[in-house]
């Protein structure tokens, strides 16, 4: 789902400045209130030759409503890159606090270059409470 998304996305970055990296849960059907473990699923948003690189720390910011995960990726090297669909990369984020009723939305998806992609056509949203029900 996310690999064919990738294509979409602009060939350009910022050297030496993080990458954009927007996730999916690889585990949602596990997701609940008492969750404190989520398993993501991250791809770097520019073309980088098939390669999303390395995930950086994850910055998780725990507001009243939802949980916002922002997933940058290491800086690319300067140069050309391809834009064949960037592979995706496991990440464990513990959470300090339980996921409780709040909904779990991808930072990159609340400003920036992908918040016009297919990966943000849910505005980021990638678990909320109803989903429960």
């Amino acid at each position: 789902m996310l690999i064919g998304a990738a294509m979409l996305t602009g060939c350009a970055s910022s050297p030496q400045q993080p990458g954009v990296g927007v996730w999916e849960l690889s585990n949602v059907d596990e997701i609940s209130a008492e969750s404190t473990t989520l398993h993501l699923g991250v791809v770097r948003l520019e073309c980088s030759g098939g390669k999303t690189g390395t995930v950086l720390d994850p910055e998780v910011t725990y507001e009243k409503d939802r949980i916002v995960i922002r997933t940058d990726v290491e800086p690319l090297q300067e140069g050309a890159y391809t834009c064949l669909g960037n592979d995706t990369v496991p990440l464990t984020v513990e959470l300090s606090e339980p996921v409780g009723q709040r909904e779990l939305v991808d930072a990159a998806c609340l400003q920036g270059r992908a918040v016009t992609t297919t990966f943000c056509t849910d505005h980021g949203v990638r678990w909320s409470p109803q989903q429960e029900e």
